[in-house]
């Protein structure tokens, strides 16, 4: 069997100027990873921009081929203005080409990471986008179960305004149409709900986890990530200080962010709810949070807010907050991205990959984490993130 990531690191560079469908040309790569390759595209008749994803059918078995034709399957289903649009899927002998719109303003993690949002409309408007797009999944039946900044895509609208823009809600490498799975640890960890970390009952059965409620869960994560550019803890463990603390008193999630408004807070606890039952739907999410008045205690920009309403009562969680905080290497894929996926289950990938290749044989082409240094320590900004940053566009 090829082993994916050495095929991509070799075969992509040959697929550019390639004509495909007697309609679009790839004119340059964007990126590639284990699963898979990304390419600007242009059409031969209209001479509008695309994005390509190339698939690799080589090497994969029966069952490969057919979760690599579900991932397909419920893009193409998908129809929705924050959601990317797939126009076409091409199929070749060795390859599946999805062209697909092109987001010309990359994903929502850079955009926070180089221009923090500082306008609480903006904010809003952007957030209930991203909640209507994963309302309108759950009512089709369909669940992400990677909800994270990388991969929110932005779209312009405007050429002259950076902040003039839609959100697209990318990468279904990990969705199911199953709303009860077996399937733990399918995201990335931080934005991961507890019950993918809970050991098994006592009788030794394993219970399956509501993909609805972990996709509720992850959209609390990225709502704290995208107002404050720092998630609130590494993982949802007992091994975790933050999160610990959190379980035992939701009402600390206040003193981890102190800016936000008491509402806000409070719709958040509910979010973050320890038990998944506790936790509101994506569209009572959606209607609550529409609802708020203000996300902020400070009525000044967020930058403002940062310093000026910053206090902690608890000293030790403020020193805590200025600790570096990694994602642990044992969660760590760098293939749960769409582009990097051959649509099969993180869990399957990670067997896989495990079988096909040693650690150290991971793709070097991924790109580091951005972790901005604080110019002052107490007005740290930091995502809790690993040591790959696994975006949709790399």
């Amino acid at each position: 069997m090829v082993a994916q990531i050495d095929y991509w690191s070799e075969m992509s560079h040959t697929l550019v100027d390639k004509v495909i469908d007697h309609d679009y040309q790839l004119l340059e790569e964007l990126g590639h990873g284990s699963y898979g390759c990304l390419f600007l595209g242009q059409s031969l008749r209209d001479k509008t921009y695309v994005a390509v994803k190339a698939l690799s059918k080589i090497g994969l078995d029966h069952q490969q081929r057919q979760l690599q034709q579900l991932e397909v399957d419920i893009q193409a289903s998908l129809k929705h203005p924050s959601l990317l649009g797939l126009d076409r899927v091409i199929h070749e002998k060795d390859h599946i080409f999805l062209v697909m719109e092109l987001c010309d303003q990359g994903d929502l993690f850079d955009y926070v990471v180089r221009e923090p949002l500082d306008d609480e409309a903006l904010i809003k408007s952007t957030f209930l986008q991203i909640l209507d797009a994963v309302a309108h999944m759950h009512k089709q039946g369909v669940y992400h179960r990677d909800l994270k900044l990388e991969n929110v895509l932005l779209k312009s609208v405007n050429e002259d305004d950076s902040d003039d823009f839609v959100c697209k809600v990318a990468d279904f490498g990990l969705a199911t149409r199953e709303r009860y799975s077996l399937e733990f640890g399918c995201g990335s960890t931080t934005y991961l709900a507890p019950e993918h970390f809970e050991e098994d009952t006592a009788d030794d059965q394993v219970l399956p986890y509501d993909a609805a409620a972990s996709d509720v869960w992850s959209l609390g994560i990225l709502l704290l990530a995208l107002m404050f550019g720092r998630n609130p803890w590494q993982e949802a463990t007992n091994t975790d200080v933050a999160y610990r603390e959190y379980q035992r008193k939701p009402a600390m999630l206040k003193k981890l962010f102190p800016q936000l408004s008491r509402p806000c807070a409070r719709l958040l606890q509910s979010v973050l709810a320890v038990h998944s039952t506790d936790r509101p739907t994506v569209e009572e999410f959606k209607n609550m949070f529409g609802q708020l008045d203000h996300l902020l205690d400070c009525p000044t920009p967020l930058p403002a807010a940062r310093s000026s309403c910053s206090s902690f009562e608890d000293e030790a969680l403020a020193l805590s907050m200025h600790l570096p905080m990694e994602i642990p290497s044992k969660l760590q894929a760098s293939f749960d991205s769409a582009i990097f996926s051959s649509g099969m289950s993180w869990s399957d990938m990670v067997e896989e990959d495990f079988q096909r290749c040693s650690l150290s044989s991971r793709p070097s082409s991924i790109a580091s984490s951005i972790v901005e240094e604080p110019e002052d320590e107490d007005d740290s900004v930091m995502f809790v993130h690993g040591q790959e940053k696994d975006s949709w566009w790399l």
